[in-house]
Protein backbone atom coordinates (compact mmCIF):
# COMPACT_ATOMS: atom_id res chain seq x y z
CA UNK A 1 0.00 0.00 0.00
CA UNK A 2 1.24 3.50 -0.38
CA UNK A 3 0.81 6.98 1.37
CA UNK A 4 0.90 9.73 -1.25
CA UNK A 5 0.95 13.28 0.23
CA UNK A 6 0.46 16.02 -2.56
CA UNK A 7 2.41 19.79 -1.36
CA UNK A 8 2.83 22.59 -2.89
CA UNK A 9 5.90 24.57 -1.63
CA UNK A 10 5.04 23.94 2.47
CA UNK A 11 1.60 23.77 2.21
CA UNK A 12 -0.08 19.92 1.86
CA UNK A 13 -2.76 19.86 -0.42
CA UNK A 14 -4.27 16.16 -0.29
CA UNK A 15 -2.74 12.54 1.50
CA UNK A 16 -3.74 9.62 -0.58
CA UNK A 17 -3.56 6.14 1.32
CA UNK A 18 -4.41 3.32 -1.75
CA UNK A 19 -3.33 -0.16 -2.92
CA UNK A 20 -4.40 0.32 -6.63
CA UNK A 21 -1.95 -1.12 -9.07
CA UNK A 22 -1.79 1.81 -11.00
CA UNK A 23 -1.98 5.49 -9.79
CA UNK A 24 -1.86 8.21 -12.83
CA UNK A 25 -0.87 11.57 -12.31
CA UNK A 26 -1.74 14.28 -14.51
CA UNK A 27 -3.40 17.28 -15.18
CA UNK A 28 -6.29 15.83 -16.89
CA UNK A 29 -9.51 15.47 -15.04
CA UNK A 30 -9.25 11.51 -15.36
CA UNK A 31 -6.44 11.80 -13.22
CA UNK A 32 -6.03 9.33 -9.66
CA UNK A 33 -4.24 12.40 -8.76
CA UNK A 34 -4.96 15.38 -10.70
CA UNK A 35 -2.38 18.80 -10.70
CA UNK A 36 -4.31 21.30 -12.34
CA UNK A 37 -1.28 23.39 -13.79
CA UNK A 38 0.42 24.25 -16.55
CA UNK A 39 3.79 23.09 -15.94
CA UNK A 40 2.03 19.57 -15.63
CA UNK A 41 1.50 17.49 -18.44
CA UNK A 42 -2.22 15.98 -19.11
CA UNK A 43 -0.81 12.51 -18.67
CA UNK A 44 2.36 13.30 -16.24
CA UNK A 45 3.43 10.11 -14.86
CA UNK A 46 2.12 6.84 -13.49
CA UNK A 47 2.99 4.95 -9.94
CA UNK A 48 2.41 1.19 -10.73
CA UNK A 49 3.03 -1.95 -8.58
CA UNK A 50 4.39 -4.96 -10.01
CA UNK A 51 5.61 -8.25 -8.10
CA UNK A 52 4.56 -6.55 -5.08
CA UNK A 53 7.16 -3.59 -5.92
CA UNK A 54 6.28 -0.30 -7.08
CA UNK A 55 7.69 1.97 -9.84
CA UNK A 56 6.83 5.40 -10.92
CA UNK A 57 7.38 6.25 -14.64
CA UNK A 58 7.17 9.17 -16.73
CA UNK A 59 4.87 9.40 -19.75
CA UNK A 60 7.39 11.86 -22.22
CA UNK A 61 6.18 14.85 -19.96
CA UNK A 62 7.37 18.36 -21.24
CA UNK A 63 8.90 19.02 -17.93
CA UNK A 64 9.82 15.69 -16.74
CA UNK A 65 9.60 13.80 -13.78
CA UNK A 66 12.23 13.98 -10.73
CA UNK A 67 12.64 10.96 -7.84
CA UNK A 68 14.78 12.18 -5.61
CA UNK A 69 16.58 15.18 -7.30
CA UNK A 70 17.11 12.87 -10.11
CA UNK A 71 15.11 13.52 -13.43
CA UNK A 72 13.85 9.90 -14.97
CA UNK A 73 12.06 7.85 -17.19
CA UNK A 74 11.02 4.91 -15.09
CA UNK A 75 12.50 3.79 -11.65
CA UNK A 76 11.69 1.83 -8.52
CA UNK A 77 10.11 3.60 -5.42
CA UNK A 78 11.76 2.88 -1.95
CA UNK A 79 10.24 3.25 1.56
CA UNK A 80 10.28 7.07 1.36
CA UNK A 81 10.67 8.70 -1.72
CA UNK A 82 10.29 12.39 -3.10
CA UNK A 83 8.72 12.63 -6.42
CA UNK A 84 8.70 16.41 -8.13
CA UNK A 85 6.21 17.15 -10.81
CA UNK A 86 6.34 20.91 -11.74
CA UNK A 87 6.33 23.04 -8.62
CA UNK A 88 4.67 20.11 -7.33
CA UNK A 89 5.86 17.76 -4.58
CA UNK A 90 4.76 14.00 -4.06
CA UNK A 91 5.57 12.22 -0.57
CA UNK A 92 5.43 8.79 -1.28
CA UNK A 93 5.71 6.17 1.76
CA UNK A 94 5.39 2.64 0.88
CA UNK A 95 3.54 1.10 3.94
CA UNK A 96 3.28 -2.49 5.08
CA UNK A 97 2.36 -4.74 7.99
CA UNK A 98 0.48 -2.56 10.72
CA UNK A 99 0.50 0.28 8.76
CA UNK A 100 -0.89 -0.67 5.81
CA UNK A 101 -4.06 -2.03 7.87
CA UNK A 102 -5.07 1.33 9.25
CA UNK A 103 -7.29 4.00 7.74
CA UNK A 104 -7.53 2.74 3.75
CA UNK A 105 -8.81 5.36 1.68
CA UNK A 106 -8.81 5.60 -2.22
CA UNK A 107 -10.13 9.14 -3.37
CA UNK A 108 -9.60 11.38 -6.50
CA UNK A 109 -7.07 14.25 -5.92
CA UNK A 110 -7.99 17.56 -7.71
CA UNK A 111 -5.63 20.09 -7.37
CA UNK A 112 -5.58 23.91 -8.56
CA UNK A 113 -2.63 25.87 -8.39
Amino acid sequence: MLKIVLMLKHTELKTLETDKDTITIGRNTNSDIQINNLGVSKKHATITRQNGSYFIEDLNSTNGTLLNNERITKAGLSGKDVISIGKHTLFVSVLEGREATQGISESTIKINP
